[in-house]
């Protein structure tokens, strides 16, 4: 099957990786990146990008289907495609202070928690990684694994208890038990909620998939912590001139 940039619609398409497990194509025309082709051609590109913009600055998917008419469904399945394509946690490095906080979200219905497991460096100001799950230690050993190739010297966490039992297993980073050592990390939560509808505290909006709350947190530390917007707002610019 042949590919088509869904941006500039050239044939002129190479493999470019892989992203979540699927496979990623590059232009070579434009140099623009994506997973599928299989896009609602049928509205502009800076339409999707104009989709993307509102979604990362506070609108639910509904109330973005209904100031541009068209479906609930087309702008999940756009949000999807830029939330793929963007989809990445920093390269590891050496990170000295990190700080380890939850984040409570709904799936399904609202007696159904998700817990959002976040680690953010203090140093550099980026979310570098998290993890969906639980409130226990299961989920929280799973992203401490993934931190241990960060060298990290200090952990700082409020006294729930699993990272105390964990953290104790880590010999090499000193851990920091209190409140007032993860501020920075209570702001970016604040920033989460702010950000996005989906995870606004007082919110009819309920996620219907894990993915999608990944695919979101990705967007979120993509466009809103470890960089911003411009980029998305430019591309729209751009196309629109």
């Amino acid at each position: 099957m042949s590919h088509q940039c869904p941006r500039c619609h050239n044939t002129k398409i190479i493999k470019n990786g892989f992203a979540r497990g699927q496979q990623r194509f590059k232009c070579k025309h434009c140099n623009y990146q994506f997973t599928t082709d299989k896009i609602d051609r049928g509205k502009p590109m800076w339409m999707k990008l104009e989709t993307a913009i509102l979604y990362c600055s506070g609108m639910s998917m509904n109330s973005i289907a209904k100031l541009l008419n068209v479906s609930a469904q087309t702008i999940l399945n756009w949000i999807r495609a830029l939330a793929l394509e963007n989809y990445e946690k920093p390269e590891p490095c050496e990170a000295v202070v990190v700080e380890l906080d939850e984040l409570w979200h709904f799936i399904e219905f609202k007696k159904n928690k998700l817990w959002i497991w976040k680690a953010y460096d203090r140093n550099t100001n980026r979310l570098i990684d998290w993890e969906l799950g639980k409130r226990d230690s299961e989920t929280l050993k799973k992203l401490l694994i993934r931190l241990l190739k960060w060298d990290v010297t200090v952990y700082c966490t409020d006294d729930w208890k699993p990272y105390q039992e964990l953290l104790s297993k880590h010999p090499d980073a000193y851990h920091v038990m209190t409140k007032s050592e993860t501020i920075a990390i209570e702001r970016n939560n604040s920033d989460n909620r702010h950000w996005f509808a989906r995870f606004h505290r007082k919110t009819k909006v309920v996620s219907k998939s894990i993915e999608m709350v990944d695919l979101t947190m990705g967007l979120f530390a993509k466009f809103r912590v470890n960089g911003t917007i411009d980029s998305l707002i430019n591309q729209r610019l751009t196309l629109l001139s």
